[in-house]
């Protein structure tokens, strides 16, 4: 059985604007699908496994105001079963635009088993290094890159 109740908690979640861009019966995984799938600057990799169901959007978007303008924006997850997890993030907000309509403000679109995590305005993206012997749970160096807001260029760039 559907959860009904899961579109009014991201309708709470979200801008005002950017919700009423879905169906009130629209998941968030189906309303970010869309987005990443229309978005222009989606490589073809990740698009093609959104649309073969190969891959999905993650179950659970994070929301934090990473842009300074006082709403929420989510960072949303690609991810795919099996070992490869999380293998593209994307940050959708509402800043910068006239009709306050979500748009990706920033994108990772070739990660492998890739986690993401928030610290106040901080976007942090880790990714696992393995070196030769390592096994797959345990990577022995970590890739950890930290992204904040850069206002002129209205991306979130790394730090």
């Amino acid at each position: 059985m559907r959860a009904r109740w899961l579109p009014c908690l991201v309708a709470l979640a979200l801008p005002a604007a950017a919700a009423a861009q879905a169906p009130p019966d629209q998941t968030p995984q189906a309303l970010f699908e869309g987005l990443i799938v229309k978005d222009v600057r989606t490589t073809a990799g990740v698009r093609q496994l959104l649309q073969s169901d190969a891959g999905f959007v993650g179950a659970r978007p994070a929301f934090a105001d990473l842009t300074g303008d006082g709403r929420m924006d989510a960072v949303v997850q690609v991810r795919m079963p099996g070992a490869a997890g999380t293998v593209a993030v994307y940050v959708f907000s509402t800043d910068g635009t006239r009709a306050d309509r979500l748009r990706a403000v920033f994108r990772r679109q070739a990660l492998y088993r890739a986690t993401t995590s928030l610290a106040g305005a901080t976007l942090t993206v880790t990714e696992p290094r393995w070196s030769r012997g390592d096994g797959l749970c345990c990577p022995s160096a970590r890739a950890v890159r930290r992204y904040a807001w850069d206002a002129r260029m209205h991306t979130l760039r790394r730090r």
